[in-house]
């Protein structure tokens, strides 16, 4: 049986432009240790899914031929760095449209875990986000938050993650070392 592994995309993979979007492959620069993360999770055997809100796309600042022209481009430089990713899902649509599928709401998972068929009691979610957790726990799949901000404080969310990591290659290790 495959095991995944659900990845958020700005912030998890890509760094975030400040009060913006990325709208051009120039302004997709990868986080520290996201491709090594990628290739490591690889190695373990794990297929990664990425699930992300675009909604640059709902405000008209990005096309969905150009979104998809940026995705192309990144999935190739993680695969040339050993690396893959097995599907990519992304909402586009702009938070006041209240579709299903714009995180936190769980509807990118839901069509992840359906045309992927695994369980996210066993499949993890990695995220940047607040609403990354939410969307994790509205389906019960753990997650694990990407964040350098040690201040963090959980208290009795019902969103707390698994665990909070400097990178994408620190998560790995530790999903990987959970499994042993």
């Amino acid at each position: 049986m495959s095991k995944f592994v659900l990845l958020d995309r700005d912030g998890v993979i890509n760094q975030r432009v400040p009060d913006g979007y990325v709208t051009e492959w120039a302004q997709f620069i990868f986080m520290p240790g996201a491709l090594e993360g990628l290739r490591f999770l690889k190695e373990n055997g794990y297929s990664a899914i990425i699930v992300s809100n675009q909604a640059c796309v709902g405000k008209g600042l990005l096309s969905p031929s150009k979104l998809d022209e940026i995705t192309q481009q990144f999935l190739k430089e993680i695969q040339a760095q050993g690396g893959a990713v097995c599907a990519v899902y992304y909402c586009p649509h702009r938070e006041e449209e209240g579709c299903d599928c714009r995180k936190p709401k769980p509807g990118l998972l839901r069509r992840a875990q359906a045309e992927h068929h695994f369980d996210f009691a066993d499949t993890l979610l990695i995220g940047d986000s607040e609403s990354d957790l939410q969307a994790a726990h509205a389906v019960g799949s753990p997650a694990l938050l990407i964040s350098n901000d040690d201040t963090l404080q959980f208290g009795a969310s019902p969103y707390r993650p698994r665990g909070v990591f400097p990178d994408l290659l620190a998560a790995a290790r530790f999903l990987v070392e959970r499994e042993e």
